[in-house]
């Protein structure tokens, strides 16, 4: 790595997707909590994710039956996916779910500027606007929607998640994979982002975009009041559980940094 080419990132916050989405979806949010630590670093705030003890005990207790269910998802792209515009997808090939392809953007949220960066699934070659992230597209999979009620709950939490997702990254498309209970994909729908808030409208129980944004935009104004130290040994870590106020502690000369030694060296030469 070449230390020499380091430039200090001129905006308020750099982060990944998954937190923002984990921020946006947080007023709707009724089973798992957060934990976010953040540093200021050169008057940039650098957000990360810490697994909550619920989240831990979920994964060290996870089934091989969702661990399988988890994979279809990989695999499901394996399906979808090829690696050129005119090539064709090869599902017999084994799925490497280390593999990824991470897109990296400048956004704004009303007065708080941020870098963002988030995998992405694939690219649409028939895309009228060829440039990204207009080409990209996000897949997904789903349970087969049977009833009403499982409707109303897809509505209600899977399109929130998935809108949250794509919005951030500003990929237009989203295309569903829905399973049987046997795990076989028997339907597909394409999901426009920008569509996505007009479908669950109406709906008493649904959610509304504009809390999530009002919500993200309020807990980034927080952060900013409350991370004021610049210094990378020190680190903010935000709490949240559903039901209760956001809480906070510092942990100065932290052992878990968020911004690594390799960095901030980069960022502090001349």
């Amino acid at each position: 790595m070449d230390l020499r080419i380091a430039i200090p990132v001129d905006r308020d916050f750099v982060t990944w997707r998954g937190h923002l989405t984990k921020i946006l979806c947080t007023p709707y949010e009724t089973q798992e909590g957060w934990i976010l630590a953040v540093t200021l670093f050169k008057g940039t705030l650098y957000i990360s994710e810490r697994e909550t003890a619920v989240a831990y005990k979920k994964r060290k207790e996870r089934t091989r039956e969702q661990e399988k269910l988890m994979y279809s998802g990989y695999k499901f792209e394996s399906y979808m996916c090829a690696d050129s515009p005119d090539g064709s997808p090869c599902p017999s090939e084994v799925v490497n779910t280390n593999e990824g392809f991470c897109s990296v953007l400048l956004g704004r949220l009303a007065s708080h500027s941020f870098l963002v960066s988030g995998e992405v699934d694939c690219k649409d070659s028939s895309s009228s606007n060829p440039s990204p992230p207009s080409c990209y597209v996000e897949l997904k999979t789903s349970a087969q929607i049977r009833n009403s009620h499982q409707e109303r709950s897809f509505h209600r939490y899977k399109l929130l998640k998935w809108w949250c997702q794509s919005f951030l990254l500003g990929i237009p498309l989203i295309v569903a994979g829905f399973r049987n209970p046997k795990g076989r994909i028997v339907s597909l729908e394409k999901f426009r982002t920008s569509e996505i808030p007009h479908l669950v409208r109406g709906d008493r129980q649904s959610w509304d975009p504009a809390v999530c944004m009002n919500f993200c935009n309020a807990f980034l104004d927080y952060i900013k009041k409350v991370a004021i130290t610049d210094d990378p040994r020190v680190v903010f870590v935000f709490s949240w559980e559903p039901g209760q106020d956001i809480t906070f502690t510092v942990e100065a000369d932290s052992a878990n940094l968020v911004v690594p030694d390799w960095y901030v060296q980069a960022l502090s030469q001349g």
